[in-house]
């Protein structure tokens, strides 16, 4: 260390003190300006004067929700505050401050190519529940991918066209009725509805699989996905 170099720590740590100011300290004597590196993510700290502030390096372009990063941050510093018993819940929120980003979840463009390729093999739906049979076409839009902790949601849009409904009950005389595509959801009794959870899971496995093996999205420790295929709004 050079002496240009001791006198600036020299001066933080005369500036800093763990009990007047637990974020500042962690900021340099236990981070040491330093960034978290995360799966190939980088986490740049920079301190404001009142809160670290945190932005993202991606040189690899990797799909990563804000909430997973949120928590590397929290762990981060619960192990700063477990070691000079600092109070972790006043003061996690000035330690982890990130700006937020649309749905909460940033998707790569290698990811959001796989994602529109697997919605466009999505042509046409038959779907029979317990009581009811759900047949129609479906022309792909748009996958929205939303994270909000423990939930990671993959939400798939389109138009949906020749929407029939089928009475599987009527074996004699099969009653066909049209649903408003909006309504297709709604309409759905409560046992075709989770029958119909099943069915989805096969149907939009590609894009699962796209999240599900990636940490910087899903933590399988204690998320869970919600998959939807509906109606364009």
């Amino acid at each position: 260390m050079n002496l240009q170099e001791n006198i600036r720590r020299i001066l933080r740590e005369e500036r800093t003190d763990p009990k007047e100011n637990p974020v500042k300290y962690y900021y340099y004597n236990y981070l040491n300006e330093n960034p978290i590196e995360f799966e190939g993510l980088f986490l740049i700290p920079k301190w404001t004067g009142l809160q670290i502030k945190w932005k993202v390096k991606n040189p690899n372009d990797y799909s990563y929700s804000k909430t997973i990063l949120t928590q590397v941050l929290h762990d981060e510093f619960k192990s700063f505050c477990d070691m000079t018993n600092t109070d972790f819940n006043k003061y996690k929120d000035f330690a982890s401050w990130m700006k937020n980003i649309r749905n909460n979840c940033y998707v790569s463009k290698e990811d959001r190519e796989r994602l529109n390729v697997s919605g466009k093999q999505i042509k046409h739906i038959d779907f029979s529940g317990v009581d009811y049979r759900y047949e129609f076409d479906f022309d792909y839009e748009t996958t929205h991918v939303t994270t909000n902790d423990p939930e990671v949601e993959v939400y798939v849009y389109g138009n949906i066209t020749n929407l029939i409904k089928t009475d599987i009950e009527d074996n004699l005389e099969r009653t066909l009725e049209k649903v408003k595509p909006s309504y297709f959801i709604s309409d759905m009794t409560d046992t075709d509805y989770e029958e119909w959870k099943e069915e989805l899971h096969t149907i939009l496995l590609p894009m699962y699989n796209i999240f599900v093996n990636n940490p910087r999205v899903y933590n399988n420790e204690y998320d869970y996905f919600e998959l939807g295929l509906q109606q364009i709004p």
